[in-house]
């Protein structure tokens, strides 16, 4: 994967016919029938459907959680469905992120903890120094 950014217009996201089947015993239920997307450097974008419309399913496979049953996901040009599971579990780490809905993930934790979490996190990427994650109480 490219690890500078990307020039503004360049497809940074590009979906060419994904499909999504599950089999549900002896149903079939298509969660994406086809469906194309380009997403360009630089520009923001809202998926918006009614409940079961696919949302979930195409932000997963955006993500690298799921992959398609067939149709083609670039991601920086990167065709996906060809990157082993160490590969896509580099992407995540390093390309993608995520924003849940719910704040769940860390329910059971002491409110002292969750906000010490992302510097505890920083820390040990290196991006923050010991002083401030102490400072943080991480």
């Amino acid at each position: 994967m490219p690890r500078e950014g990307p020039e503004i217009g360049y497809s940074v996201i590009k979906i060419e016919g994904v499909k999504r089947t599950f089999v549900v015993g002896d149903v079939k239920v298509e969660a994406l029938r086809g469906d194309d997307l380009i997403v360009r450097a630089g520009e923001f974008i809202a998926i918006m459907g009614r409940s079961g419309s696919g949302k979930s399913t195409l932000m997963k496979i955006m993500g690298c959680l799921d992959r398609p049953t067939s149709g083609h996901y670039f991601l920086e040009g990167v065709d996906v469905a060809g990157l082993k599971e160490s590969d896509l579990a580099a992407v995540r780490s390093e390309r993608l992120g995520f924003v849940f809905q719910s704040f769940n993930l860390l329910a059971r934790a002491h409110q002292r903890h969750r906000e010490c979490r992302p510097t505890a996190l920083l820390r040990g990427l290196g991006a923050v120094g010991p002083h401030r994650a102490n400072r943080a109480g991480a």
